[in-house]
């Protein structure tokens, strides 16, 4: 009772965001209706805005609570990309170029791994120092998806601790996939041995 009193005193004093609203209702059940029918597990439709509001929440406010959904939702789906191979995988974020990331405070994927170690931190390494970005390429929103393509090419690197091992790469939005198919040239060309990419939302 006195937790309901605080939180309605504290939204009154600060009232809170439109899309901070729309996630503070969804709960993971509310997600899991929502994934698309016969897409890949755990994908949700960008275009509802209950799922809009979750990724703009993770991605400008690195909020809490839409890391922990998401999280919730995914991390069933790394364990089944981990059991399918042999070894250890690695958990890697969607690296964000440094200037970037400065401006905006954090990199998202980052605080959604963060949210999926508590769920499978002993069944994968955590390695986000290991694929970079050294190409801060244009925003890849409104972006035609030739130029999508063009506009990340070999933009990323890998470290070499990736030789011989599986990857699995978390991102938060994926559109026509070429970002994930940048991260995976980056890690192959590394010597990674498998690479998957598992992203919260397809829009």
């Amino acid at each position: 009772m006195w937790e309901s009193f605080l939180s309605s005193l504290l939204d009154f004093i600060a009232p809170p965001r439109q899309t901070e609203k729309l996630v503070r209702a969804l709960s993971l059940d509310n997600l899991q209706k929502l994934i698309l029918q016969g897409g890949q597990a755990g994908i949700l439709p960008y275009h509802d805005e209950r799922v809009r509001a979750l990724i703009w929440e993770l991605k400008y406010y690195a909020n809490n609570t839409a890391a922990k959904l998401a999280a919730a939702l995914l991390y069933e789906t790394i364990l089944d990309i981990a059991a399918e191979q042999l070894g250890k995988p690695l958990l890697i974020p969607m690296p964000m170029h440094k200037a970037r990331q400065r401006a905006r405070g954090h990199n998202q994927t980052e605080v959604l791994c963060k949210a999926l170690l508590p769920f499978i931190g002993a069944q994968v390494d955590y390695a986000p120092d290991v694929l970079m970005r050294i190409k801060n390429p244009s925003n890849q929103q409104g972006l035609e998806k030739h130029v999508r393509l063009t506009n990340v090419a070999h933009s990323m690197v890998a470290g070499p601790s990736v030789a011989g091992r599986v990857c699995i790469v978390v991102d938060d939005v994926s559109t026509t996939g070429a970002t994930c198919k940048e991260a995976a040239r980056a890690l192959k060309q590394a010597g990674a041995r498998h690479v998957g990419c598992v992203a919260i939302a397809q829009s």
